[in-house]
């Protein structure tokens, strides 16, 4: 059962390698994919709950960040959201703590980028739709953008790695209504675990359902394994994917077969989207 801590926030804005900030609204994500990078954080979390099983919820976030906003110059930054949790995870359909500093971010001018694997973004498509700010080049740019996780399109995976997600489906039917209302969309595809969403057959099935929606750029990252997720993933894929688990340890812990792994990942990546027309929209995360 999860466990809801509701906790006062001293900062909301952190300085971050993924955009000139990072916000959090939570830390701590139920969706409980199998390997999530942010259960680094139950370092510093001495909570009884596993990664997964416990979220704090930032309450008074928006307020910090009205204030922490007015201090930082100049006014123009952009800020990505989020790096520890997903900031749209069902929790947010009651606290809107997301909503509101998206709001707060967007009415002052700042650039959003938001990586989600939740449908309920839809509800915020007002306010990604709403906010402009002048152009040199054109009449007006869109200062916030919409990115979704797709790690597979096959939906036992997907339960079986993201247990709590929106569905493949449905992330993708996100992605082509925001492009519907003109909002900047783009896809992260990782990271790619081997030989379970990195296979051909996987990736073909996901570069060909993108082929037609206008993206702005399509991330491609590896497998890292950071803090726990070794073991996150042993735990989570069960006995049946036992030697699957061996397979992905003989290339993920061995330097030289991660190297070459990590070419033909890359080939294979760029020669699916050649096929399907979006090569000008690849980028590598490694």
């Amino acid at each position: 059962m999860l466990k809801v801590y509701e906790i006062p926030a001293k900062t909301i804005l952190n300085k971050s390698d993924l955009a000139d900030f990072s916000l959090n609204c939570y830390c701590g994500c139920s969706h409980k994919c199998l390997y999530c990078y942010g259960r680094y954080m139950k370092k510093f979390k001495h909570y009884p709950q596993n990664w997964g099983d416990f979220v704090e919820v930032k309450i008074n976030a928006p307020q910090v960040l009205a204030k922490e906003i007015q201090k930082i110059k100049p006014l123009k930054k952009v800020v990505f959201m989020s790096s520890i949790c997903d900031g749209w995870q069902p929790l947010e359909a009651k606290y809107q703590l997301s909503r509101a500093c998206l709001k707060i971010l967007l009415e002052n001018g700042w650039e959003v980028s938001i990586l989600t694997k939740s449908s309920l973004i839809q509800r915020d498509f007002d306010l990604l739709g709403a906010y402009k700010t002048p152009n040199l080049a054109c009449s007006s740019m869109q200062v916030g953008s919409l990115g979704m996780t797709i790690t597979t399109l096959n939906t036992r995976l997907k339960n079986l790695l993201e247990p709590y997600a929106s569905s493949p489906q449905e992330r993708l039917d996100t992605l082509r209504k925001a492009q519907e209302k003109g909002i900047k969309i783009w896809v992260f595809l990782g990271p790619l675990i081997p030989e379970f969403t990195d296979t051909l057959d996987n990736l073909k099935a996901i570069f060909q359902a993108l082929a037609g929606l206008n993206l702005e750029e399509i991330y491609v990252d590896r497998l890292n394994l950071r803090w726990q997720v070794l073991e996150s993933l042993k735990r989570g894929l069960g006995r049946q994917e036992y030697l699957k688990t061996k397979i992905l340890l003989y290339k993920c812990l061995q330097p030289e077969k991660y190297r070459q792994y990590s070419q033909e990942l890359k080939e294979k990546a760029y020669q699916l989207a050649q096929k399907t027309g979006l090569v000008n929209q690849l980028k590598f995360c490694f």
